[in-house]
């Protein structure tokens, strides 16, 4: 089954304070907006951090978005992929977990990033953020788990699929 997916959520998991300061997170993010040949093409930068258990402040370009974000299950830093997807349905989990790496590499590069803010190796919350073409499913987990499995080079079972029937499907992976 081929699936047009162009909308993938990665989100690197962090250890930090039960209320962080994000502030840095502005500074960086700015500094990033100004950049004009991203390939993210950033377009704005959006302050939610008022928001407890928010979208925090994010980045937003035409092909990605980029974020410190306090969603649950806890901090972390979501790489939102938005387009510019193409080849199999693996190929293109890979591709936004390359851009997921890219970016966090980043950040965390940035002298701005808190040092009361580590990333937890190996914890990683992915999302197929289309409900209408990725059903929160048996039949299209089916479909879509052995995909990324093999995209990330690990066994199928060890993705805990996310259990909302009416969220986004979405998988939780904790390795090494």
């Amino acid at each position: 089954m081929a699936i047009d997916l162009q909308r993938i959520d990665v989100k690197l998991l962090l250890n930090a304070p039960a209320e962080p300061d994000l502030d840095p997170f502005l500074v960086i993010f700015d500094r990033w907006r100004k950049v004009t040949d991203h390939p993210s093409d950033w377009v704005d930068l959006a302050d939610y951090a008022h928001m407890p258990a928010g979208p925090g402040i994010l980045i937003a370009g035409k092909r990605d978005t980029y974020s410190v974000n306090l969603n649950p299950p806890g901090p972390g830093l979501l790489t939102s992929v938005r387009r510019g997807l193409s080849g199999s349905l693996s190929e293109r989990f890979r591709e936004a977990f390359r851009r997921a790496s890219d970016l966090n590499a980043a950040v965390l590069a940035e002298p701005e990033f808190p040092k009361e803010m580590a990333p937890i190796d190996g914890a990683w919350e992915i999302f197929a953020n289309d409900r209408l073409l990725c059903p929160n499913t048996n039949e299209m987990d089916s479909v879509v788990r052995p995909e990324l499995a093999a995209a990330l080079g690990v066994d199928p079972a060890t993705l805990r699929r996310h259990s909302d029937p009416v969220g986004r499907l979405g998988y939780s992976l904790r390795i090494g």
